[in-house]
């Protein structure tokens, strides 16, 4: 996800606050109430789905229930992290990783569009992010227009 955070910096960094989580968390405070409260507090939401992870699912719930704007991303390669449910996987474990399926594994959202992204690609990338905030201009409180972004000027 390096490429996508890098991106999401250079197009909204210098009109917005990004915050990412975990690293914007305190350390001695409630993880849950800080969640929160970083998600009341902002204009809007992204959200990454490359793993399916219980977490990003809890967030992304979350998100939904403080009615926030959303840009929505899924890997194009993604995979369910079955390896990451576990803190040691069982060396018996012979379970292949299915692909993410928003129809099946989150069927209550599967009508909410989300943006296809490859991870190894920069200037798409970029292209990406721009678009799916551009799109948002009537939801997102203090919309910024940005301009498109062009890694070849």
């Amino acid at each position: 996800m390096p490429i996508l955070i890098d991106c999401v910096k250079i197009i909204l960094g210098p009109h917005f606050e990004v915050k990412l989580t975990p690293s914007a968390l305190e350390s001695g405070a409630s993880q849950r109430e800080q969640i929160i409260s970083l998600i009341e507090g902002s204009a809007f939401a992204i959200v990454v789905l490359d793993g399916l992870r219980p977490n990003v699912v809890f967030e992304l719930g979350l998100i939904y229930g403080k009615n926030k704007p959303l840009l929505l991303f899924r890997e194009a390669e993604a995979i369910v992290d079955i390896q990451g449910l576990y803190s040691k996987p069982p060396a018996e474990l012979r379970v292949s990783s299915p692909a993410v399926n928003l129809d099946t594994q989150l069927s209550d959202i599967k009508d909410i569009n989300y943006a296809l992204w490859k991870r190894f690609d920069l200037e798409g990338t970029l292209n990406l992010v721009w678009l799916e905030y551009s799109k948002k201009r009537e939801v997102i409180p203090g919309y910024v227009e940005i301009k498109e972004p062009s890694l070849c000027k």
